[in-house]
Formats: structure tokens, sequence, C-alpha cells
């Protein structure tokens, strides 16, 4: 059930009841200790082996859906990502991301490329994706959790019996609640994310992933899920990703996540202004 971002500043400033007794996180640092000091061992890029599934709607309203695919990932600190959708034929679609740019690309019927510039994104411009690659970084659990989303106000860690969740507001311009995320924790060893909603403020769910079957990737790294189900569902787009196999790859090479120069095919720069089409940029996907 969507709690109110209205009421949020009760708990921002009370959380009821004693701190959890035993093993379970006993405040908000602690909570985000365990995780980040987890996720701190990924030191090195990871690759994984995958079965992924995942349907959307296209801007011409067309539902489109890849079942049962064979896929690769590749991800490397702090945002770098390339997810290969795969098919007898060859890779059918991928979501990549590096330093500077992100980018969506799918081959069968749809033939077309997105792609943005992160210093220049706004989630209006990111729901214009099949997948925003924002949410789909979160929702595969590699990174740290930040101290606050995007500016806005200290997590609270609230629990209701075995149930733990964080809770981050994010922050308008105005400075006025404009969303809130909650992340449920595992209670039990390795203390780790188990659902993450994206709450918008008028209720509406934007993301809701679950997070299943947590593994150690090697013998001393970072414990990882291996079971994702996200939904977007002002996108009517779904995921569902199972890890096969997962592994670090401290010889992957750098070039692996550049952009995608050489794409054939329709553009889209989901971020281009006037000034853009202007300086002969706007569907520049062959320039770097």
């Amino acid at each position: 059930m969507y709690r109110a971002i209205p009421a949020l500043a009760a708990l921002l400033v009370f959380v009821s009841g004693c701190p959890p007794q035993g093993v379970a996180p006993a405040s908000r640092r602690e909570a985000l200790l365990r995780v980040n000091e987890n996720l701190g061992r990924l030191d090195q890029p990871v690759q994984c082996s995958a079965l992924v599934s995942f349907k959307f709607v296209d801007s011409e309203g067309h539902a489109r859906s890849f079942l049962g695919h064979e896929a690769r990932l590749l991800f490397a600190t702090p945002q770098s990502l390339l997810f290969d959708v795969r098919s007898l034929v060859g890779t059918v679609a991928q979501f990549g991301s590096n330093d500077s740019r992100y980018w969506v690309w799918i081959e069968p019927e749809v033939k077309k490329l997105w792609w943005g510039e992160w210093r220049r994104s706004r989630e209006e411009m990111l729901d214009k994706l099949p997948i925003p690659p924002n949410e789909l970084l979160d929702a595969l659990m590699l990174r740290p959790l930040p101290e606050s989303l995007e500016g806005g106000l200290l997590p609270v860690l609230r629990k209701v019996d075995d149930d733990y969740r964080l809770l981050f507001v994010r922050l308008g311009i105005d400075r006025q609640p404009s969303g809130l995320r909650e992340i449920q924790l595992d209670p039990r060893p390795p203390y780790q994310p188990l659902e993450i909603v994206d709450w918008l403020p008028d209720g509406q769910i934007a993301m809701h992933a679950l997070l299943r079957d947590y593994r150690r990737i090697g013998p001393d790294g970072p414990f990882t899920p291996r079971r994702y189900e996200v939904y977007w569902p002002r996108n009517k787009a779904e995921m569902r990703l199972d890890i096969l196999r997962a592994v670090l790859r401290p010889d992957l090479p750098a070039d692996v996540f550049e952009f995608p120069a050489g794409w054939q095919g329709a553009t889209e720069q989901i971020d281009a202004t006037a000034a853009d089409a202007a300086g002969g940029s706007g569907g520049g996907a062959a320039t770097q």
C-alpha cells in the first residue's frame, strides 16, 4: 500500500519502537554499511551469463516481447553496463551505459537506437526509453546505496516485526518531497535488499524490483542476486532475469563499454535540444 509522501515528515523526525535485537540492522547507518561494504567487494568488472525475458510497449503503442533469451551482462563500477540479449542470429537488443552516455537499441522490427548523456539526464527524458537505464542500474543492485537520492533527505530505517525498510525521500527544486524509494532489507545474512519500490508523488509506482537468491561471486566476492523481477507500470514494461553464472573479469578491456557509434538504423537522442539540432548533433549517434 502506498505511504503518502506528506506523511513522511513524521517518519523523518520520529521512528517508533526499540532498536531491533539480534543480527538485524539497528540503525540507518548500520543498514547502509552492511549493503555498501558488501558491494565494495565488487572492485573488478563482473561478467554474468543469464536467461532474460522482457516486454514493453513501443512509442507507437505496439507490444513487444522477448521471452527466454540468452543474455550476457557486463558491469564495472560506477555505472558501466553492457547487457546483451541474444538469439540464434546474434544480439537482438542491448542496454548500455558508461560514464558519459546511456543507450538502448532493439534490432528486430523496431531497429532503433535511443541514447542520451548522463549530464543532461532528467526523469522525463529517461522515461521515453522502453526500460529507463538509471532504474535498470538501480534494480540490478550492483552499486552502493547513496546517503540520499538526488539531494533528498537522509533515509529512515523503519521496522515492523521482521520487515525492515530504508525510506528515501526525493526533493524537487522547490525542496518539497517529489518521490519516495522504499528498500526492503533482509534482516538475516547477507542483509541485502529484497525489494525496491519507487513511488511517485501521486501514488503511482514508477519501478518495482524483487531481488532473490543472493550468492557470492567467487570465494570472497560480494553477494549479488541471481533472480530479478522488475516492473515499470507506467511504461507497461517488465523484465525477468535469471543469472546462471557470475564471475569477476579483471582482464575485461575498458573499450567494451564504448558507445555503439557504428549503429546502422534509426537513431534518437532523447535529450536533444533545439541548439543540438541547429548545430547538427541532434541525431549524433555516429559522433563521439
